[in-house]
């Protein structure tokens, strides 16, 4: 009974283990280790990434954290918190941005099919920032994807420059919904795999030196 007991508290640490470190590999930790990130969202296209040295400047391919706050709790419905987002810088301090129903324009330029849209592509309802013309101010970017369904900053407003992990550099993108799909689903594998064995392995280890001399003290 008590090592029935036992292996219940390791499966359930394994599991908790797994989740943990799943979610630090997909987080931005084991890709700024190796300089590499994958990108499986629609924002960009599909592929691998290499994270470059440069600054944020005004239309760069930017590998940006997750902005805090109520406004940009509509990205979760997509991604994990921890997650990432790849952008191009639209507009930069002291530029002029005008967000309105046509689209997002930055300095009298309308960014392409960046109209805000009412709802996603699942039929959820999205709120757009407010329309208004804005001044980019010091310490801020706004941030626009390719995607005309992409979330950015029309949803979610300007994001801290200082949020900007690295500039970025496609190296193999898809373009091929088969091939896209294809490529998420072998990640999601390799990455609970992954996390998986690290999990039970750090968990045996713990049993090993932990819990099973103090078993054997009992016996």
């Amino acid at each position: 009974m008590k090592r029935r007991s036992w292996i219940l508290r390791i499966a359930t640490a394994s599991i908790g283990c797994a989740v943990l470190i799943g979610t630090g590999l997909i987080g931005c930790r084991l890709p700024t280790a190796l300089g590499f990130c994958l990108n499986l969202t629609p924002s960009e296209p599909v592929g691998i990434y290499r994270l470059v040295a440069g600054d944020a400047e005004r239309a760069a391919l930017v590998w940006v954290k997750q902005p805090a706050g109520a406004a940009v709790s509509i990205l979760h419905r997509y991604v994990p918190a921890n997650i990432p987002l790849i952008k191009r810088v639209a507009a930069v301090p002291g530029d002029i941005v005008q967000i309105a129903t046509p689209g997002v324009s930055i300095n009298g330029m309308l960014w392409t099919d960046s109209a805000p849209l009412d709802r996603d592509a699942e039929g959820r309802s999205l709120e757009h920032y407010p329309f208004g013309s804005y001044r980019v101010p010091t310490g801020q970017l706004w941030v626009m994807s390719s995607n005309p369904r992409g979330i950015d900053s029309r949803y979610f407003g300007p994001v801290a420059k200082a949020s900007v992990i690295s500039r970025l550099v496609p190296v193999i993108i898809w373009s091929s919904p088969a091939t896209s799909q294809a490529l998420v689903l072998a990640y999601i594998v390799v990455i609970a795999t992954a996390a998986v064995l690290l999990a039970t392995a750090a968990v045996k280890n713990s049993y090993t030196l932990v819990i099973n001399p103090r078993e054997l003290r009992h016996e």
